[in-house]
């Protein structure tokens, strides 16, 4: 027994080390081993619950923290957890329901608390949130998470003053954790853009990105290599042909999420958000071992995962699932009747804004901004392999000349996916629901030009960004409009 217990206690030091330097899939291996010793130990489930959650495997989070929330009722932590996995399925109702739990127990829990004032936010729902808020006013000594959320709130009402004092107060207080820390900088980082004041605005971003650990970009060889056109000729094609799927595949902050919006604002269209299924279909086998059973296994259970998610009314359902360029040959072959939607942005708005955001764990090259060149230069040669390889069609929607010409580009993209025009995607900004990206608040909004060039507030800073970006530095070089794929 006693030896056993030491092997669990080595297991859960190792998995513990393993998550915090960011290696998911070594933790995930020492947890699930960990909680076949001890299957009935909750902080092992809610430890390999907070894990499967970062590496994007929301239904078995949801399955585990749930079995976790049962033998530890009182723990508010994995009630904020799996109200997260919730969010990332887009179960609203199941998230709110969880956190409303949890905030009955403690109205002033923090990740609770800043967990619902987000999602309030994501929805466009400013009084809720301000409700909600002075629920914990009279708190004397509230949670920093609570803080936090007073001034994202502040920030998102344009009361930037009162944003930028409680941030530093978070930034200058000795006893807050290196996390939050780095949470209020991203957000202080944003106040300061908003009010004008971009060197101090950069600075916070600086010291906000370079307390995380640097990732590696994915190199476009490495993929071309595994997925080239000899391996490709050798799998078949999926007997089971659905023309619902539309993937939107594009660096983070290049219009991914707008184009989204548009799509699902469509009486018939509908959406799955980032949905990570078919990209960890890629990492279950090689290439090689996919035959005509394995490919129409991953389709049924692609287009299972789309009858759950949204019914089966919608005549087209987007996916934007972060990394679709390295998942594009496999889902040629499992989604014949998919369309590609590859969205395109000014490579130096585009990175800088992705430089801005607070991605976590989910996007590793955002955290440097010569990673982040060296990543846009290799989505680009991928994108320009799969389009000439692939017999699926692809529409490159540059984000540019959507704004310039809202309708005309609208219609252009109905017309590609096979729907027709409806005036509710010009008005997508009034659609509701909730929206969980970076993009948020902006998707709430008309279509406006304020987005474009924004890259030169900052541009004396931007050298590693430019240089990384070769041929790119000057524009995205490239228009709207329709590959087949076919050479």
């Amino acid at each position: 027994m006693a030896k056993s217990s030491a092997k669990l206690e080595s297991l859960m030091r190792q998995a513990y080390a393993a998550t915090r330097q960011e290696h998911y899939g070594s933790a995930l291996l020492m947890y699930r081993k960990a909680l076949s010793l001890d299957k009935n130990d909750a902080n092992i489930m809610f430890r390999l619950g907070h894990v499967l959650v970062m590496s994007g495997f929301y239904d078995e989070a949801i399955e585990v923290l749930k079995k976790a929330a049962k033998r530890r009722s009182h723990h508010l932590e994995t009630l904020a957890l799996l109200s997260q996995a919730q969010l990332s399925v887009g179960d609203l109702d199941g998230m709110h329901a969880t956190l409303t739990k949890a905030l009955s127990r403690d109205p002033s829990h923090g990740p609770s608390l800043i967990a619902k004032i987000n999602a309030y936010l994501d929805s466009g729902l400013f009084d809720e949130a301000r409700e909600l808020l002075k629920t914990v006013e009279d708190v004397s000594d509230p949670h920093v998470l609570v803080v936090i959320a007073r001034a994202r709130f502040a920030r998102e009402t344009k009361d930037y003053a009162t944003a930028v004092d409680l941030l530093e107060g978070v930034i200058a207080d000795a006893e807050v954790g290196a996390d939050y820390k780095r949470t209020s900088r991203f957000e202080l980082g944003n106040a300061f853009d908003k009010m004008g004041e971009f060197d101090r605005a950069f600075e916070c971003f600086v010291a906000a990105n370079g307390a995380h650990n640097t990732g590696k970009t994915v190199h476009s060889e490495s993929v071309q290599s595994a997925w080239s056109s000899e391996v490709l000729a050798r799998i078949p094609n999926s007997t089971i042909y659905d023309e619902r799927p539309v993937l939107i595949a594009g660096m983070p902050r290049s219009g991914t999420t707008l184009t989204e919006r548009v799509i699902s604002s469509h009486p018939r269209g509908a959406s799955v958000g980032e949905c990570p299924l078919l990209l960890q279909m890629v990492n279950r086998t090689m290439a090689s071992n996919l035959d005509q059973d394995r490919i129409d296994s991953y389709a049924k259970e692609y287009l299972s995962l789309l009858d759950d998610r949204v019914g089966v009314d919608a005549l087209r359902v987007v996916d934007k699932h972060m990394g679709t360029e390295k998942d594009l040959g496999l889902v040629s072959k499992v989604l014949p009747g998919v369309k590609v939607i590859h969205a395109l942005r000014d490579p130096r708005d585009c990175c800088l804004s992705a430089y801005f955001q607070n991605f976590g764990a989910n996007v590793l090259f955002s955290r440097d901004l010569g990673l982040l060149g060296s990543q846009y230069v290799h989505h680009r040669e991928m994108m320009d392999y799969w389009t000439q390889r692939l017999e699926i069609p692809v529409f490159t929607s540059v984000y540019e000349e959507f704004v310039s010409e809202q309708e005309r580009h609208t219609r252009d993209l109905l017309d590609f996916i096979g729907i027709e025009f409806d005036e509710a995607c010009l008005r997508f900004h009034e659609s509701g629901g909730h929206v969980h990206t970076a993009s948020s608040m902006q998707v709430r909004q008309p279509v406006y030009q304020s987005s474009k060039q924004r890259w030169k507030n900052y541009e004396r800073h931007l050298g590693p960004l430019l240089d990384a970006l070769g041929p790119y530095a000057d524009g995205v070089m490239a228009s709207s409009g329709i590959s087949d794929g076919s050479l």
